[in-house]
């Protein structure tokens, strides 16, 4: 299935019929009941009830050009009906998010409408504070701004840290945050972190780098980095093993 051009006067809702038609020609169409949420992001869901569509899109996409709301059409009924999109909609739909204006408008909406937890920097073993100023000394020059600085609620083994811009956050898993559990790898998760904080995500076209060259360059001078991912790693096995027993 190809991506066509869409029409410059067709309706977010036409746009979403037509696209249904070409993934269910044989099937009646009754409507599309299209509405705009105020999401904190750039969310849609999509459902089929009763011979009808039901869309909602984040306000986000108010305004968006037809042809990247006909590939949003196409990634949304494609999933629904575990069919592959074409490449041409994923790529103009990725090209479209990581423009510069969209994104600052995704990062303005999730910092106002967003609610982000932050425990805090002190933890039951660690005081993630204490780290940062230390790691931002000796890696940094003691020039990096402190962002909050929190733990996880749930002691996650997947997500073991992240820097979040919107709300100018870093959150290490609280799995972490146990006696048993070496320093190294603590300092090692919040040291990339802050490289986060550094090197922000490269955006070009339908690209999105997350470790670009010079955030992999600066993470190789974390001393011990070899040690640190080992013990990470072990860390995290024995975790699921744990998991799997409980």
């Amino acid at each position: 299935m190809q991506l066509q051009t869409a029409l410059f006067f067709e309706s977010a809702q036409e746009i979403f019929a037509r696209i249904f038609q070409e993934y269910r020609p044989r099937t009646p169409l009754a409507g599309v009941n299209l509405v705009f949420k105020r999401y904190a992001n750039a969310n849609s869901a999509i459902a089929w009830r009763d011979s009808r569509l039901d869309v909602k899109l984040s306000d986000l996409w108010q305004g968006a050009p037809a042809p990247v709301v006909e590939a949003l059409a196409h990634i949304l009924i494609a999933k629904m009906f575990r069919k592959e999109a074409p490449a041409s909609a994923s790529s103009t739909y990725r090209r479209w998010l990581n423009r510069q204006d969209v994104r600052r408008s995704m990062q303005l909406v999730k910092q106002v409408r967003g609610r982000k937890y932050v425990s805090g920097p002190e933890g039951k073993t660690w005081n993630l504070e204490t780290v940062f100023e230390e790691l931002n000394l000796k890696y940094f020059d003691g020039l990096m701004a402190r962002p909050d600085l929190g733990w996880s609620r749930r002691p996650s083994r997947t997500t073991l840290g992240h820097y979040d811009p919107s709300h100018h956050a870093i959150i290490l898993s609280s799995l972490m945050d146990d006696p048993a559990v070496d320093r190294r790898v603590v300092e090692y998760v919040l040291y990339h972190e802050m490289l986060h904080l550094k090197h922000p995500v490269d955006h070009r076209g339908a690209r999105r780098r997350v470790h670009t060259r010079p955030f992999r360059d600066e993470e190789k001078l974390f001393e011990g980095l070899d040690e640190a991912k080992e013990i990470l790693k072990k860390l995290c096995a024995s975790a699921h093993a744990h998991y799997w027993r409980s």
